[in-house]
C-alpha cells in the first residue's frame, strides 16, 4: 500500500474550462506532501475535425504515459466528462495508459454526465472506460446513483465538488457608476454557454416581461455560443437593449468582476451539469440565485435559504421569481449571508482532504 502523503500523482487538466479549480487542487495536494505533475488533456482548440481530433488525443495520451513513467506517477487524475467526445478520449487514453500499467491507479473526474451514456446498453465504450477506471468522482448523488444502478460498486463512484474560493471576489463600489446604471438598479447574472439547456432563451423571455412590468434591472449575461446571434436578434426585437448587456465571451478569471458585483446570478439551466460552477460562484461571492433543482444545486441549497427555485422551460414563473426576489431585499441579504457560509464547504482544504480519504480506498 502507498502512503498517500508521499503519493505521485499526475494531474491531466483542461487548458481553458475549469483550469483554476483543478490548480486549486493540486496545490493543496502539494501542502500535504503529495509530488505533483500536469499534462495537457483535452482539446484546447488546437484541433479541428475528426482527423485533427483524434491525432491530438493520441499525443496527448502517450505524452501522459511518458510522463506518468518518469515520474513513476501511482496515479493519474483526469479531469473529463461524460458525452460521446469524452468515452472516445478517455477510451483511447485508458487503454494507452493500461497499456504501461496495470497497476496504475486511474481517477476520472466527471465535470457533467449525460444520463443517456451511463445506461446506454449499446455503448461498449462506457462500459470499458467505467472498467479500466479505478474510480469515478461525481460532483453530484444523483449521478452517483446513476452511476450505481448500473452495477458499479459503491467504492468505485465517490462524490466529491469543485474549489470555490471567497478571496476571489471583490466588490467594486464604482461598479454601477462605470456601467452606467442608477444605484437603484438590481443587476441580475447570467453566465454560461449560449445553447437551449442552459436556459438563456427563456431567461430572455423572462426579461421582456419584467421590462413590461417596469421592473428596474439590468441583466449582464457572460458567455457565448450557438445561440448568441439569436440572443441578440431578441433583444433587439423586444426592444430590451437598455435592460440586457451581452458582453460575450469572458475568460474564468475575469468572471469574478462580475459575480462580485451582481446582485442575483440567475441560471434557468437543464443541461445535466454535476456542479454548476456559474451558481456556486455566485455562492463564493456571497450573492443571491434563482436556478433549477437540479443536481450539485438540489444537493447543497435550500429555497428561501441559498436560492429560488424555478422549473425549467418557464419563463412565466422564471419572472415571478426574479420579481419576488428583487422586491425582497431581506430574503437577499439572507441568501448572501448563507451563501458566504456555504461556500465554507467547498475549500481547496475541505475537498483535497475528502479525496485524500477517497484514494486511501484505491492505492
Amino acid at each position: 500500500m502507498v502512503n498517500t502523503r508521499g503519493m505521485k500523482i499526475l494531474f491531466g487538466i483542461h487548458g481553458t474550462t475549469h483550469t483554476e479549480i483543478a490548480q486549486s487542487e493540486i496545490i493543496e495536494f502539494q501542502k500535504l506532501g503529495v509530488h505533483t505533475d500536469v499534462c495537457t488533456y483535452g482539446n484546447w482548440g488546437t484541433a479541428s475535425g475528426f482527423i485533427g481530433s483524434i491525432k491530438l488525443v493520441l499525443k496527448n495520451a502517450k505524452e501522459l504515459k511518458r510522463r506518468a513513467a518518469e515520474q513513476q506517477s501511482d496515479m493519474v487524475y483526469l479531469n473529463t466528462g461524460l458525452d460521446f467526445k469524452t468515452l472516445v478520449r478517455d477510451s483511447i487514453t485508458l487503454f494507452i495508459l493500461r497499456r504501461y500499467s496495470k497497476q496504475l491507479k486511474i481517477v476520472l473526474k466527471i465535470h457533467g454526465s449525460q444520463s443517456r451514456f451511463i445506461f446506454s446498453k449499446t455503448n461498449l465504450l462506457n462500459r470499458y472506460v467505467f472498467k479500466q477506471a479505478d474510480m469515478l468522482l461525481v460532483l453530484s448523488k444523483e449521478e452517483k446513483q446513476n452511476f450505481l444502478s448500473v452495477g458499479l460498486p459503491e467504492k468505485k463512484v465517490q462524490v466529491t465538488a469543485n474549489v470555490i474560493d471567497t478571496n476571489n471576489y471583490k466588490a467594486d463600489p464604482a461598479f454601477k457608476t462605470k456601467e452606467e446604471l442608477a444605484a437603484s438598479t438590481t443587476v441580475l447574472l447570467f453566465v454560461g454557454r449560449f445553447m437551449p439547456e442552459k436556459g438563456i432563451l427563456d431567461l430572455i423571455e423572462a426579461a421582456k416581461m419584467l421590462t413590461e412590468k417596469k421592473v428596474d434591472y439590468t441583466l449582464i449575461c457572460l458567455g457565448n455560443g450557438p445561440l448568441f446571434d439569436e440572443v441578440q436578434q431578441k433583444v433587439n426585437a423586444y426592444g430590451l437593449s437598455n435592460n440586457v448587456n451581452l458582453k460575450g465571451h469572458v475568460k474564468e478569471a475575469e468572471a469574478g468582476y462580475y459575480y462580485s458585483n451582481c446582485d442575483i446570478l440567475v441560471l434557468p439551466t437543464y443541461h445535466e451539469e454535476g456542479f454548476p460552477m456559474a451558481v456556486f460562484q455566485a455562492v463564493g461571492a456571497g450573492k443571491a440565485v434563482i436556478t433549477t433543482n437540479i443536481r450539485g444545486a438540489a444537493d447543497h441549497m435550500k429555497e428561501y435559504e441559498n436560492c429560488l427555485w424555478v422549473e425549467a422551460k418557464n419563463p412565466a414563473q422564471l419572472c415571478t421569481q426574479i420579481k419576488n426576489l428583487v422586491y425582497d431585499k431581506p430574503l437577499q441579504e439572507k441568501m448572501q449571508r448563507n451563501n458566504l457560509m456555504l461556500a465554507e464547504k467547498f475549500t481547496a482544504q475541505k475537498i483535497v482532504g475528502k479525496l485524500m480519504e477517497y484514494f486511501k480506498l484505491i492505492v
